[in-house]
């Protein structure tokens, strides 16, 4: 399936800063999954000191734009989604990609918001992370057509799919 980025996706980037002993998160803040089918978070190391690790490399979910209730949608432990124990990232150029789906979100208790979310817990030197996240997959709300039953069969037409 075809699709124009511009129409049916979004991209935030997270600027490369130095995460030595610190955790950086989506500087575009929490954004909203509403219908959107997809996410991808991309993680590239840029300058990176040999005796570091990137220790959490996840994507969270919460209820509203501020952050409310956040939580974990990814895990970055040992056997988790990141496997701290075999995907260790500590070298400059590498990278890591998490992709979600929208249904693998607890949209039932109100969560819609996600942020890609790094962490480096030493600081021997500079640790440089860039992060990208892209939401993909983007339907329009389907409105009911002018006049359509309220109950029974209803068919729709669109010739230009």
């Amino acid at each position: 399936m075809s699709m124009s980025l511009s129409e049916h996706g979004t991209i935030d980037m997270m600027v490369e800063q130095d995460i030595g002993g610190t955790n950086a998160s989506n500087d575009g803040g929490w954004l909203s999954m509403k219908n959107y089918a997809r996410a991808l978070f991309y993680v590239e190391l840029g300058t990176w000191d040999s005796g570091d690790d990137l220790d959490e490399c996840r994507i969270q979910q919460a209820t509203d734009s501020s952050g409310t209730s956040a939580k974990d949608l990814t895990t970055d432990e040992s056997g988790g989604n990141y496997d701290t124990d075999s995907d260790i990232l500590d070298a400059d150029g590498d990278f890591c990609i998490i992709e979600i789906r929208g249904e693998d979100m607890d949209v039932d208790n109100g969560f819609n918001f996600i942020r890609g979310y790094v962490a480096e817990g030493g600081n021997s030197g500079v640790d440089n992370v860039m992060g990208v996240l892209i939401r993909y997959g983007y339907a329009y709300p389907k409105k009911e057509l002018q006049g359509a039953a309220s109950t029974g069969s209803q068919v729709y037409v669109n010739i230009n799919t």
